[in-house]
């Protein structure tokens, strides 16, 4: 079992990061991942999007939630209806999970944080995103044994690309079902 956590500031790079490793390993993940709302050159909200195409509002400014990170109110019900599902069947059929984001957002949802420990106990691999400095209520998550975490940087990007990307290789060589476990490793 493998665990690759991609750590950093916001806007860093993170999502676009995993989105790359997933393309370079096309129908190897489920999961999802979060990308901006924009309105010209401000930042308006999130959206959630899962790998299987489907896309819903996880957060916006404006809206009536109450429960808010910032400036935004976060959309639980619906990050919960399009996401849950989506992992939950991914880690019934054994594929590799992508979760990008574990944030603060995502983090209002109890079920998802419940869903993280069945992640971390049963995927064979998991590539996820999270922020640096690590949030508290997933240290414990980032380390546990098999958990490789790469601290994602504007001078580090493609290193750290080109390393995950080998790792999911050597991972995947006699299939996507050829899963090996490693030891942990940080960066």
């Amino acid at each position: 079992m493998t665990r690759l956590v991609i750590l950093g500031r916001p806007g860093v790079g993170k999502t676009t990061l995993v989105k790359r490793v997933a393309e370079h390993f096309p129908g190897l993940f489920r999961g999802f991942y979060t990308e901006e709302i924009r309105e010209g050159r401000v930042r308006t909200g999130f959206w959630i999007v899962t790998l299987s195409g489907k896309r819903s509002v996880l957060a916006a400014k404006g809206g009536t939630s109450p429960l808010r990170v910032g400036e935004y109110a976060v959309f639980v019900e619906d990050f919960e209806r399009l996401v849950l599902p989506e992992l939950e069947d991914a880690l019934e059929q054994r594929a590799a999970l992508l979760v990008d984001e574990i944030g603060k957002m995502e983090l209002f949802s109890r079920n998802f944080r419940k869903l993280l420990d069945a992640l971390w106990k049963e995927a064979e691999l998991l590539l996820a995103t999270s922020r640096f400095p690590e949030i508290p209520e997933v240290q414990e998550l980032f380390a546990r044994p098999g958990t490789m975490r790469f601290l994602l940087t504007p001078g580090n990007r493609e290193e750290v690309f080109t390393r995950v990307r080998e790792l999911i290789g050597e991972l995947t060589r006699g299939g996507a079902r050829g899963f090996s476990s490693r030891a942990p490793q940080q960066w």
